[in-house]
């Protein structure tokens, strides 16, 4: 037995025992796997990354739609809503002046809403020219000077304006209507409008429309204009006489069009001035180049086109309120009245104007027209290019020439004696261009006169033909005719 006989010794071997033990305790078990609150970790990291992103974000948006102002469509995508759909050109707004700036791509139409013709595309970041604002305030008014008004419209609520609190509100104008196109068949040469495009009655901006494509429409392609740049698309005959329009092609999508043929360009319309409506009294201001005629009604000759921005006094309208009757300069209508379409036009102090009587309408030409008076009537037929009875496939182009013979006593007086149309055969018109030509020179007695006209034929086979005159006013010197066959 081992004795401990030293006290002092005792009681340090004690406290080393004691510190040895509790060390022992403190130490952590080397078999032991370590524990950690995983839940903790991950949430405290995601505090992290989102305090992180919080912090670099980039500052919200400065400027929002207008409350008032429902976007009507989603931005569209890419640079342009479509590669074909030209880019706006538009001045850049007068520092200080009203100026709208795209927040977005957008598009500019032709009236305040997305049933109107679509005239170009507005691109983000662009600046335009505010000229004025629409009735509801959904729509400011642009300078485009491609616009057939110097105007379009375009979304509130996808630009910022600046210094427009004193523009005008512009009037709305008319919604053209729509025009029905002859679908085509699977292969048959075709178009279809990415945009709402105006069907026109010739190749050019300058040509009145027929109304409006809407988009997605198909329409067979039956030509193309002599530059290429517009096709010539069937029309539903019952709604347009002509049976076809032309849409420019920039607007469409083609297809199966490599053999149409190239249709000649018609005649180009005479402008009709008016004289500026005194102040005050009613009238009537073009907003797209409209066709003035002899009556209410598309079955009327056509004496001119009134440009856009002219304006006439208006002196009546047609019973079903769709043509209004203005004011135009005897040299273009002995009685000093025309007629234009209430779809192109916007009026103004006209809420009290009267209901006009409708002149008589033109009378239906028989399928083979009677031949022209030979003599007594001061004026003959000499010759005429094509025959009648020529056969021509169905909706090519041709031009007729006349020569006609002054037999009268009297000078044709190139300010006074006109060569109009008179009418068509099962009222199927085959020219184009305007219905009422002055003389391009004075014609004396036993003189003669060459006239021409660009004629398409029509699509269904049979007999068509036009009447024609040489008339001063009221009164007819001679009539004259063309008739050609569609095998």
């Amino acid at each position: 037995m081992l004795t401990i006989k030293n006290k002092s010794f005792t009681v340090t071997f004690i406290l080393l025992m004691v510190t040895a033990l509790i060390l022992g305790a403190c130490a952590p078990a080397p078999t032991a796997a370590p524990t950690q609150d995983t839940a903790l970790i991950q949430t405290q990291a995601a505090q992290t990354v989102v305090a992180d992103l919080t912090q670099n974000a980039p500052p919200p948006p400065t400027q929002a739609p207008p409350p008032t102002a429902v976007p009507t469509t989603a931005p569209p995508p890419g640079p342009t809503p479509d590669p074909n759909i030209p880019v706006a050109v538009v001045p850049t707004a007068a520092p200080g002046g009203p100026s709208a700036i795209a927040n977005y791509n957008t598009t500019i139409y032709s009236g305040p809403g997305t049933n109107y013709v679509v005239y170009a595309t507005f691109l983000g970041g662009q600046t335009a020219t505010v000229v004025g604002k629409s009735e509801d305030g959904l729509w400011w008014a642009i300078s485009v000077p491609v616009a057939p008004t110097g105007n379009g419209w375009v979304d509130a609520g996808w630009v910022t304006v600046s210094n427009a609190d004193s523009v005008p509100v512009l009037p709305t104008p008319p919604v053209p209507p729509t025009v029905e196109l002859v679908p085509p068949g699977p292969d048959d040469p075709q178009a279809t409008a990415l945009a709402n495009v105006y069907v026109r009655s010739g190749p050019a901006t300058n040509y009145p429309a027929y109304g409006i494509a809407p988009a997605g429409a198909s329409g067979r392609v039956i030509g193309k204009s002599e530059d290429g740049l517009w096709w010539v698309v069937r029309l539903n005959p019952e709604k347009v006489g002509a049976g076809y329009g032309w849409v420019m092609a920039q607007y469409t999508q083609a297809s199966n069009t490599a053999g149409v043929q190239t249709i000649q360009n018609p005649d180009t319309y005479a402008s009709v001035p008016p004289a500026p409506p005194p102040s005050g009294a009613p009238a009537a201001t073009a907003i797209e180049y409209v066709n003035v005629r002899t009556g209410p009604g598309t079955n009327y000759p056509v004496l001119g086109v009134a440009s856009p921005g002219a304006s006439a006094e208006v002196s009546g309208k047609s019973a079903d309120g769709a043509w209004w009757q203005v004011v135009i300069p005897t040299q273009y209508s002995s009685s000093g009245f025309g007629w234009v379409s209430a779809d192109y036009v916007v009026t103004q102090n006209t809420g009290s104007v009267p209901v006009v009587e409708a002149p008589p309408a033109p009378p239906t030409v028989e399928t083979t027209p009677p031949p022209a008076p030979a003599s007594g009537t001061g004026c003959v037929l000499v010759s005429q290019s094509p025959a009648d009875g020529t056969v021509y496939p169905a909706g090519s182009g041709f031009s007729t020439t006349w020569v006609l013979q002054n037999t009268g006593a009297e000078k044709w007086d190139l300010s006074e004696v006109d060569v109009r149309y008179v009418g068509a055969a099962a009222n199927i018109p085959l020219h184009q261009g305007a219905d009422v030509y002055d003389l391009a020179a004075t014609v004396q007695p036993g003189d003669t006169y060459n006239f021409s006209v660009s004629m398409i034929a029509p699509f269904d086979p049979g007999t068509y033909g036009e009447l024609w005159e040489v008339a001063k006013g009221s009164q007819q010197y001679c009539q004259f005719y063309a008739y050609i066959t569609v095998p």
